[in-house]
C-alpha cells in the first residue's frame, strides 16, 4: 500500500481528501486483505489496487467505497488470486 503524504503532485487538496477517506473505509473493515488495498483517486475516477482472494472480497471493496462524495467513477483493477488449497476470506 502506497502511503498517503500530504503534498503529492497533481493531486488537489480534494483528491487528497477522497483518497484518505476511501483508504480509511477499507482500513476498517474486518477483512484484512482489504487493509491493503491501494487507492489512488484522480479526476473523479477512483482507483482500486491489489490482491484478494476472491471476487467476493472485490466486491465489498467497492462497496465500501462507493458513496463517498466526488467519486463519479470507480475503476476497481483487484486482482483476486486464489490460494491452492485452505484459501478462505481472511477475517480479523
Amino acid at each position: 500500500m502506497r502511503p498517503l503524504r500530504e503534498q503529492e503532485p497533481g493531486l488537489s487538496k480534494q483528491e487528497l481528501l477522497v483518497q484518505s477517506e476511501a483508504q480509511s473505509r477499507l482500513r476498517k473493515s474486518s477483512y484484512h486483505q482489504l487493509h491493503l488495498v491501494s487507492c489512488e483517486f484522480h479526476d473523479g475516477v477512483l482507483t482500486l489496487r491489489g490482491p484478494v482472494s476472491s471476487f467476493h472480497l472485490k466486491q465489498v471493496a467497492q462497496t465500501l467505497i462507493r458513496d463517498l462524495d466526488g467519486v463519479g467513477e470507480i475503476n476497481n483493477r483487484l486482482e483476486v488470486v486464489v490460494a491452492k488449497r485452505g484459501g478462505r476470506e481472511d477475517r480479523d
